[in-house]
């Protein structure tokens, strides 16, 4: 997703850091609402809504069908933050 709407530079760093750490380390290619890395797409696409919504503006057409798309679960850090 190109939009970085509403996102730092240490939370971009850090979510790439996390992005590649699981297609190297992570478990193998599960079901969408299972992967990991399709919640940590789900976590940013909500964040830059959320963003574009604070300041009044239209979140891109790619961020919206993403959220349509891998939306059904709360975003992965909210799920585990409860643990």
């Amino acid at each position: 997703m190109k939009d970085k709407t509403g996102l730092s530079i240490g939370y971009r760093l850090l979510w790439r850091l996390e992005y590649a750490g699981l297609t190297v380390f992570g478990p193998a290619q599960v079901s969408t609402q299972g992967d990991p890395k399709s919640r940590l797409r789900l976590e940013r696409a909500q964040k830059v809504k959320a963003a574009h919504e604070k300041r009044g503006t239209e979140a891109p057409a790619e961020v919206l069908a993403m959220i349509a798309r891998d939306g059904g679960l709360p975003p992965f850090r909210e799920r585990h933050a409860k643990c």
